[in-house]
């Protein structure tokens, strides 16, 4: 069916999904686990470099699909399920996924947070090419959950590692945007 495929993403903030699938025909996901998602993006930026060169977060645009196959082909490992009508699919933080329906069906989903997710978004990547995708500010989350780093935040000095990449990089500096 025209626009049964979703292309390899993680969720905006790279935040938690639920899916429920009301009714109708199955919905298969790939997945990635999120431990591995640093090596997708690589993988993905040579097989398609020019879209790198415009935006370093492409992959936010769902529209660049890579086989199963070849992911396993260079040892990344990829899960595969099959959601059935009245079950529900949940995507952690940074969790690479994409996926077709088998036909016509009812589905319905929402991203959601847990205390957990704060790091994840404050170290989000953001597409760079378009004004019109989602940003949330950090600035509540990191005050309330993250007290103690918050004025290192501030100061883009928040030192630490992304919670799937162990290299110790600071959290980009909030805009005047973020700040509420």
């Amino acid at each position: 069916m025209w626009k049964t495929t979703f292309a390899w993403h993680t969720e905006d903030m790279d935040l938690y999904s639920i899916n429920y699938l009301h009714f109708g025909a199955p919905k298969t996901w790939y997945a990635i686990p999120p431990e591995h998602g640093r090596r997708l993006e690589r993988l993905a930026n040579g097989f398609f470099p020019t879209n790198y060169q415009s935006c370093q977060s492409f992959l936010r645009h769902k529209m660049s699909l890579i086989s199963p196959q070849i992911l396993r082909q260079y040892s990344i490992p990829c899960n595969k399920i099959t959601q059935e009508a009245g079950e529900i699919m949940i995507t952690f933080p940074y969790g690479y996924h994409a996926g077709f329906n088998h036909g016509f069906n009812c589905a319905e989903s929402t991203n959601f947070a847990t205390p957990r997710w704060v790091e994840y978004g404050k170290r989000a990547t953001q597409c760079t090419c378009s004004k019109d995708m989602v940003k949330i500010s950090m600035d509540t989350f990191v005050k309330r959950f993250q007290p103690d780093r918050y004025e290192l935040w501030l100061r883009g000095e928040d030192i630490g590692p992304h919670p799937e990449d162990p290299r110790q990089t600071a959290a980009p500096m909030p805009s005047k945007m973020d700040l509420l």
